[in-house]
């Protein structure tokens, strides 16, 4: 009762939409096709009439909405970049004013941050999607849930309202800018307390709290949680086994974009699954012509009305799903996120690894609490170490050795030990960071 009187009361239809995305994902793919197209078609035209930018890029190419009959008519339209929201940014609004619209910047952990604006439709789109997702696990609206999510708990007005609005939701937030050792004991306390029925938040937040209540040997009652959802950050095999191991639950991926939305949820058959009734994912052909189907994300929101998003290069590496999954679902799926194209390495010989060849070697020191790597140059890598206990001089040999049998003999190497690691301005940790990946895998993926 309480959460649609809610979602009314800040002006979303929330519920209404749930209700019909409850039916439409049993729809056959094709039919969902149609259904995604037709929400092209009427975006098209909305942008197109209210929106000066897309006007005239549309005008400009000969693409206006009456000319677009077919995903590859669609496909023509310029990709959306960070740099075209930025420049273009007054003539990116609709000129019909919307109610209940919210500026929202990304943590720019790729180095140039962005804002966009969002209205109460494109939030009521993303909360309807999410609230499925949860009820494929079982867990709906109501239910008692722990968030573990990037913003600090102030007593401010403000705070307290929404401390009280989490209260009547069974909602409890736990910050992620605070993951010290008191904070994940008194986060502990609270878990063992609430007995949620479904955690939330960032993927190495979570995990490093099942990595602290793992070495403290604890283990939640029968029946408790029932899932977890992890966000914002990719989740690696490993830290989906420990929080499987501690937790005793199954845990699903939520991915998405602040800038672009809400991209695709994991079911329980693990498919990654797009809703497709509001989500349009594409993906740019890598230039290296390689038959594995990866390349850039490209996404478009036909929920988001104050700010249109139509072709907007995310900026991370995926690949799209032929095969139905074993759910039943008619919903296309994204076979995979390797996460942001910085989260990347490139050697000086011009081999690309993922950020797990680096995770795989420093997660299996166990002198090692925390860590993150730099890499500065081509041949240069900075490795920010949060030891847990006694860093020998054994460990550092070990990863100077290793890291450089990855980077083919070619690397200078330093070594930093800290207190702990920040955050970005969300509240996020990366494993790796990378300043030169941006540049080489627009010559490999191609700039769209």
């Amino acid at each position: 009762m309480l959460f649609p009187l809610h979602e009314r009361l800040k002006g979303r239809s929330t519920h209404a939409r749930l209700e019909a995305l409850e039916r439409s994902q049993w729809l056959r793919p094709e039919r969902l096709a149609e259904v995604q197209f037709e929400g092209i078609r009427r975006h098209l035209e909305f942008a197109y009439r209210e929106v000066p930018y897309y006007r005239q890029l549309l005008d400009k190419h000969e693409l206006q909405p009456w000319r677009i009959g077919s995903m590859e008519d669609f496909s023509r339209i310029p990709c959306l970049t960070r740099d075209a929201i930025r420049e273009h940014f007054e003539d990116l609004q609709s000129r019909t004013k919307l109610r209940r619209v919210q500026r929202m910047s990304t943590g720019g952990s790729t180095g140039t941050p962005v804002t966009v604006l969002v209205d109460s439709e494109r939030m009521a789109a993303t909360e309807a999607a999410r609230l499925r997702a949860h009820r494929w696990f079982g867990v709906d609206m109501g239910v008692r849930e722990i968030v573990l999510w990037g913003s600090p708990i102030e007593l401010t007005k403000q705070d307290l309202v929404r401390t009280v609005r989490d209260w009547l939701l069974n909602s409890h937030l736990l910050s992620a800018f605070d993951l010290g050792e008191p904070a994940l004991r008194r986060y502990a306390d609270i878990i063992q307390r609430v007995k949620p029925a479904k955690l939330y938040g960032y993927a190495t937040a979570i995990h490093l709290l099942a990595r602290y209540l793992g070495r403290a040997a604890w283990r939640p009652e029968p029946g408790w949680p029932r899932a977890i959802f992890t966000t914002a950050e990719p989740l690696y095999g490993f830290q989906r086994r420990d929080i499987e191991d501690v937790f005793g639950c199954p845990v699903a991926v939520e991915y998405g974009c602040r800038d672009g939305g809400l991209v695709a949820n994991e079911c329980s058959a693990r498919g990654l699954h797009i809703p497709a009734e509001g989500m349009v994912v594409e993906v740019l052909p890598a230039s290296d012509q390689s038959d594995d189907g990866r390349g850039e994300l490209v996404v478009t929101n036909l929920d988001s009305f104050a700010m249109p998003i139509i072709r907007y290069r995310t900026g991370d590496v995926g690949a799209l799903e032929t095969a139905p999954c074993s759910c039943g679902r008619g919903l296309p799926r994204l076979r995979a996120v390797d996460g942001r194209r910085t989260d990347f390495l490139v050697t000086p010989t011009g081999k690309v690894m993922h950020a797990l060849a680096v995770i795989y070697v420093l997660r299996e020191i166990p002198s090692i609490r925390e860590f993150q790597v730099v890499q500065e140059r081509l041949d240069h890598l900075r490795v920010r170490i949060v030891p847990d206990g006694d860093f020998s001089g054994e460990a550092r040999e070990i990863i100077a050795v290793r890291l450089a049998e990855l980077f083919g003999g070619r690397l200078s190497l330093e070594i930093e030990l800290e207190q702990a690691i920040p955050r970005s301005s969300a509240g996020k940790h990366r494993y790796v960071i990378s300043r030169v990946a941006e540049q080489y895998l627009d010559r490999l993926v191609g700039a769209g």
